[in-house]
């Protein structure tokens, strides 16, 4: 495809950043009463805790994580799952080995699935464009790199910049200014495309970004965030031929 038949959004730009969860990759971040962290504890290996322990060390985790993300105190100096494991009653005192089976239900749990539709987007604006990926994850990076790779995409990206790879969560704009780095492109060349106005398009702007907002729920901007230099409804628009 080329760059003409591409949504004229992104005519202006060589390279182009995208998230992953709730962009292209969905059905991620099942956490909440219905969920049977046991089932998938016992099927990775894990049988140290019993099933009532299991679950009040994921829900723990789960909140005390979503709280920190949103405090600006916490975006460069964000724990991972294995460090916030360290710290609850549940988790505190199992060994390494086991409690890496907790952090294996977390992870199981965080990342979602990448369909054909979507795999489809992707290989369509690779050919155009010099992609890379800035993804907020709290668990470590393998499981998501092997969905990537299952949905045919890994090798698509010239950079992958997960935050659970060092302290750093969106909105900081350092995980943003590494990807344009390794993407080897002027910053004005770059546009940031996520579902998140608090993380993808606040991030892009403080990089001096320009974005693209997903806004699949037809939101409005509330006044007091960074506008998107676009908003599209879903991804597939970019690549949509009239």
């Amino acid at each position: 495809m080329r760059k003409q038949d591409l949504n004229p959004i992104l005519h202006s730009f060589s390279g182009l950043l995208l998230d992953l969860n709730g962009t292209f990759m969905f059905g991620q971040d099942r956490f909440g009463p219905n969920e049977d962290y046991y089932a998938t504890y016992r099927s990775v290996g894990g049988a140290g805790l019993a099933e009532a322990e299991l679950r009040r060390a994921i829900d723990s985790c789960f909140a005390e994580l979503d709280r920190i993300s949103k405090d600006v105190a916490h975006h460069d100096s964000f724990p991972s799952v294995a460090e916030a494991l360290l710290t609850f009653p549940e988790t505190c005192h199992l060994s390494d080995y086991e409690r890496s089976w907790v952090e294996s239900v977390y992870a199981y749990h965080e990342v979602g699935q990448v369909s054909m539709a979507y795999s489809t987007v992707l290989q369509e604006l690779a050919r155009t464009y010099r992609l890379g990926l800035v993804s907020n994850i709290w668990s470590r990076k393998e499981i998501f790199v092997l969905e990537l790779k299952r949905a045919g995409v890994l090798q698509l990206f010239s950079t992958l910049v997960f935050s659970s790879d060092g302290m750093s969560i969106k909105p900081s704009p350092v995980l943003f200014e590494q990807a344009v780095t390794e993407l080897d492109l002027p910053t004005q060349e770059v546009a940031m495309i996520g579902d998140s106005l608090r993380c993808d398009v606040g991030g892009a702007a403080a990089a001096g970004l320009a974005s693209v907002w997903i806004n699949a729920k037809g939101e409005a901007v509330p006044i007091d965030v960074p506008k998107p230099t676009y908003t599209i409804h879903d991804l597939q628009e970019l690549v949509a031929r009239e």
